[in-house]
């Protein structure tokens, strides 16, 4: 009795060892790897797909354990992250639980408009551009896609990638409405700020540049910001960008709600997203400026005049006569 016992013992131990041996001999962690399964693709191409880039050893072995255990529904379209020399099973639960769903890493800068930000996202598989722009117009979410980074999964609705950016909106920027009370709207304020952004170059001169807009504002002063004119341009074929450089004379006079050369007060709504400091420059602006002008002098700076005589001075001082 004694006998059979360490006989069954040694042959346990023998069994665990070939089968540990194996595992690590067979399946030891390889290099990582992106791997993308198509839409409709079927899983004998996802087989073969595997065995080629060797995260799994057998095409065929690979698809016998996936008709016993799964589907080619179950595998799902996207980017995985996996590894050389994986398990069957490994792969498919991997796949299947969603814990290997690769991320993409992505930078939304202060400043862009909506579109750059749609045409991004699309550019990497995120999502798709026009239900992307679609949703943002219909619910009017321009100056609220917060700038950031974001991890987003290829393939990811429009909306779940917007309610992501309004989310970081809502946590980092709307505090800042109750800390620095305003007599402006949420709408007027962020406006303002997407303005201030698309001037701004350096970063101590955003509440001195917002200062500039409030009082030509409060004054019933035209803006007369350059950006809007850019915005409501549109995208510019010749320069193969938005946010025209150059502006003529002939621009200035575009028909449009957002030219604020041809037309008084705010535009309708803000011109691109701006970012945290730019929204607070507008809610917390320089004290006691009273300027109403800025030129552009070297290196992102500007200077500042309170009168038109003034500017023209600083303006002729700078870009000669």
């Amino acid at each position: 009795m004694k006998k059979l016992l360490l006989l069954f013992i040694v042959f346990v131990l023998l069994v665990g060892g070939i089968y540990w041996g194996a595992k690590v001999y067979l399946f030891s962690p390889g290099s990582p790897m992106v791997f993308t399964i198509n839409a409709g693709q079927s899983g004998s191409s996802v087989a073969r797909e595997l065995k080629k880039k060797g995260i799994i050893r057998s095409e065929l072995l690979f698809k016998i354990v996936l008709k016993l255990t799964s589907n080619d529904s179950d595998l799902k379209a996207g980017k995985f992250d996996l590894r050389t020399n994986m398990s069957d099973f490994e792969v498919i639960n991997c796949i299947k639980s969603g814990r290997c769903t690769h991320y993409e890493r992505v930078t939304f800068l202060e400043g862009w408009r909506s579109e750059e930000i749609a045409e991004r996202l699309a550019e990497i598989g995120i999502t798709d551009a026009h239900d992307f722009i679609r949703i943002v117009r219909e619910d009017k979410l321009e100056g609220k896609l917060f700038p950031s980074t974001y991890l987003f999964a290829a393939n990811t609705p429009a909306q779940t990638v917007i309610n992501k950016m309004t989310e970081q909106y809502h946590q980092a920027a709307v505090p800042l409405f109750e800390q620095f009370p305003t007599d402006l709207t949420e709408n007027q304020v962020l406006t303002l700020a997407s303005i201030v952004e698309r001037e701004a170059v350096v970063h101590d001169e955003r509440p001195k540049i917002a200062a500039v807009y409030i009082n030509r504002f409060n004054i019933g002063k035209k803006l007369e910001a350059d950006p809007t004119v850019q915005y409501a341009l549109g995208y510019n074929l010749k320069e193969n960008r938005y946010w025209k450089k150059g502006l003529t004379y002939g621009d200035l006079k575009t028909d449009s709600p957002y030219n604020t050369y041809r037309y008084g007060g705010l535009p309708p709504g803000p011109i691109c997203n701006p970012g945290y400091e730019s929204i607070k420059a507008v809610l917390q602006p320089e004290p006691d400026f009273e300027a109403l002008y800025f030129v552009a002098e070297s290196e992102g700076r500007h200077v500042f005049s309170r009168t038109y005589d003034e500017h023209k001075r600083n303006i002729r001082r700078i870009r000669g006569k």
